[in-house]
């Protein structure tokens, strides 16, 4: 096509946009809605209607092939060229048949601006039909909306909590798109997570899903997990100093050009996998057998991330920096960097984990290919100058590192925790001592419940039984004393609770400690407590009161508020408010502790491990 051409068919486009508006405002089941509305706003009907038309207009969608292709082939590129696409073929191959029958609803993990292009390329590579993909409306500008809108997108406003005639809007569009058997796309998590792992879900657009099925508006609809995994990313850099305190820029022409320069330089694989598919039908008829409830749709979400994270590989970086941020600055040669990763290798064949590209590792050459990798994306500095090579995170790169390595922390958290629990019963001989294990491990999950997706009790109870036999064949045996409990804590093959857990306790700890020192009498505000904590946390860690950089994090900040605000700790009280939050910042500074002495039973093992006879030492 030629510009020429462009003119008109943008017309046409435009007018299909304008006669889709007009189908689904007429429809039966729409007018409805807005007499409902109507009179529950107390508003005239034609004015309600007015206003959703125009709202309807502003956010629906045609999937023009001009400008899908333009959004293939001309913005695709530009967003994916950094990376090399390793996905699951035959979960695609599945996929295709069961969208025979079932509409599909993609929900993938948020992790770049390129997300939403890798997974449309290969979706179009793969013979399954073009999704609809909800985004927000912060990516309408020139030219970027334009073809969005025409292509399938549908951008709809950041926030509209408040208007109750938009939400409406959308919820109805949405039930006749799925009416109409068309496939979706979101990002539950609402936007792009800046730690790495999963953001908690937003829940609002799937129950716009729900309630078109319980209200007979749609037929039955398949979720699909997606985990989108990435060696490393250029945006990260960005994303760690917004996370840190930095203002987020401003989506626009001039920001789109900075993207696509930085995104010319290949940055190594791009990892697709396909959770589960989860009927939502059948999700919500069990949902109704077990009583059913306004829990419903968070047990749905919950569930789909709980998939989302069964799919994500483990990848070469992130072990490499999960083993190179437990070290507190200090540089590693490369045998010791090797002597950390192999027992992590050993864990993940021994459990089975999803991977790619890890037995590279088990090699020399291997892993000072995947830290060359780094060391070229500026993540991890190389010094060569004395008698051995050595590795290290290059300062001031923590968070982009973390954010590596959190793609699979979820995998070892249970084996953090368990490691706690332990330790928790090592230091004297007590009646009980399994017990009071299990205390402090679901005592751990509670507090941890807002950043990670545990099982339910039952489930998580035979997973830390499953973790105490990887510790060690005959762990029972051994931990019937402290001594054998401590022995057990210096003769693991590796000790992982201070590099997993670390900067999230850290994180919760500052909320906590600043939540202490707010006044009782009046409402936290909790935009203004995050700032402070961000402030305060760059002190800490400076003072080396912290000692992980990573730990000043808006988002985790946000999920220490969240389990705050569970605890009834936000919201003005009475005399033992004051009480409760100091105990809960006392909670968050023993833990701190534990995961310190946690770090030095490491150094002990590894000590002890490379003792070496005082007459050797001059050789």
């Amino acid at each position: 096509m030629n510009l020429a051409d462009l003119n008109p068919v943008l017309a046409a486009t435009l007018i299909q946009r304008r006669q889709v508006a007009q189908q689904v405002s007429k429809s039966p089941r729409f007018v409805e809605q807005i007499d409902k509305l109507a009179k529950q706003l107390k508003l005239p009907v034609a004015q309600v209607a007015t206003e959703a038309l125009k709202g309807l207009e502003e956010i629906v969608t045609v999937q023009s092939p001009a400008f899908a292709a333009m959004f293939d082939y001309g913005l695709g590129p530009l967003h994916t060229r950094a990376w090399t696409i390793d996905a699951d073929l035959a979960a695609l191959a599945r996929l295709k048949a069961l969208n025979r029958s079932h509409a599909l609803v993609y929900l993938p993990t948020h992790r770049s601006y390129a997300d939403a292009f890798i997974l449309s390329r290969l979706l179009r590579d793969n013979g399954l039909a073009r999704n609809h993909i909800l985004g927000g409306n912060n990516l309408g500008f020139w030219p970027l909306g334009t073809i969005i809108r025409r292509s399938g997108g549908i951008l709809i406003r950041r926030s509209f909590q408040d208007d109750e005639i938009y939400k409406l809007v959308v919820r109805e569009y949405l039930a006749w798109l799925a009416s109409q058997r068309k496939n979706l796309e979101w990002y539950m998590e609402g936007g792009r997570s800046r730690t790495g792992k999963l953001r908690p879900p937003k829940y609002g657009l799937l129950s716009y899903l729900v309630s078109a099925i319980e209200s007979g508006g749609a037929d039955d609809m398949l979720l699909v997990p997606v985990a989108t995994t990435y060696d490393q990313m250029h945006e990260v850099g960005v994303m760690a100093a917004e996370e840190a305190g930095a203002a987020k820029a401003k989506e626009n022409l001039l920001w789109l050009a900075g993207y696509a320069r930085t995104q010319q330089k290949r940055i190594g694989n791009a990892y697709v996998r396909f959770g589960e598919p989860l009927s939502l039908k059948e999700a919500l008829a069990r949902a109704d057998a077990e009583g059913g409830g306004k829990w419903t749709v968070a047990k749905i979400a919950f569930e789909v991330f709980q998939r989302i994270n069964r799919a994500t590989p483990v990848t070469a970086n992130a072990l490499v920096t999960l083993a190179l941020l437990g070290v507190k600055d200090r540089a590693l040669t490369l045998a010791e960097v090797h002597e950390l990763v192999l027992p992590l290798l050993d864990y993940a064949d021994a459990r089975g984990l999803p991977s790619s590209h890890l037995e590279d590792l088990r090699g020399r050459d291997g892993l000072e290919a995947t830290l060359g990798s780094l060391n070229a994306g500026g993540v991890v500095s190389r010094y060569d100058g004395g008698t051995d090579v050595v590795f290290a995170i290059e300062p001031g790169q923590h968070s982009v590192a973390a954010f590596y390595r959190n793609s699979a922390v979820h995998w070892f958290i249970n084996r953090a925790i368990f490691e706690l629990a332990l330790l928790d019963t090592a230091k004297e001989e007590i009646t009980g001592p399994l017990e009071r294990a299990w205390q402090s491990a679901f005592a751990l999950r509670d507090l941890l419940k807002f950043d990670f997706f545990f099982s339910d009790k039952a489930t998580y109870r035979e997973e830390q039984k499953a973790e105490s036999r990887l510790f060690d064949a005959k762990f029972r045996q051994k931990a019937v004393t402290a001594e054998g409990r401590r022995n057990l804590l210096l003769g693991a093959p590796f000790l992982i609770a201070h590099r997993v857990l670390t900067p999230f306790i850290e994180a919760y700890y500052i909320v906590a400690d600043r939540l202490a020192a707010q006044p009782i009498e009046t409402a936290v505000d909790k935009k203004k407590l995050t700032e402070e904590c961000v402030r305060v946390g760059r002190q800490y860690v400076l003072q080396k009161r912290l000692s992980s950089p990573e730990c000043v994090s808006r988002e985790v900040f946000g999920n220490a508020l969240s389990l705050a605000a569970n605890r009834g700790l936000l919201k003005p009280g009475g005399s033992d408010l004051a009480e409760r939050r100091r105990a809960f910042a006392d909670e968050l500074a023993s833990v701190v502790e534990r995961l310190a002495a946690i770090d030095t039973v490491d150094q002990a093992r590894h000590a002890a491990a490379h003792a070496v006879a005082p007459d050797t030492v001059s050789a």
